[in-house]
């Protein structure tokens, strides 16, 4: 009985530890990819477009670890970590409206 109580206790709290591990953009990175997207992005689609995507790509990645956002930044990232990243990122183009 007190295996159960003890498990039902920490279960919830275990499942919520990788929510932890990489909620959020490295402290700096998040505005580097800002100053990068944007410029970029509104040369294409102009500039409230490109913020709207660019902050939606933004929040996409939050989610990845820390080290492959470091990796994405600075261009050592894998192939398959960089599409990834790509394929989420034109998702945002597609909730905006914005058409290639």
């Amino acid at each position: 009985m007190r295996l159960n109580r003890l498990l039902a206790i920490f279960a919830p709290v275990a499942l919520l530890l990788p929510l932890t591990a990489h909620a959020d953009w490295p402290a700096g990175l998040r505005k580097q990819y800002m100053d990068q997207c944007v410029p970029a992005a509104a040369q294409k689609i102009g500039d409230a477009a490109a913020k709207a995507v660019c902050g939606c790509g933004a929040d996409q990645l939050k989610s990845y670890p820390a080290s492959d956002l470091k990796a994405l930044m600075s261009g050592t990232a894998s192939q398959e970590l960089g599409d990834k990243a790509m394929q989420k990122i034109a998702l945002c183009r597609t909730e905006n409206g914005v058409k290639k």
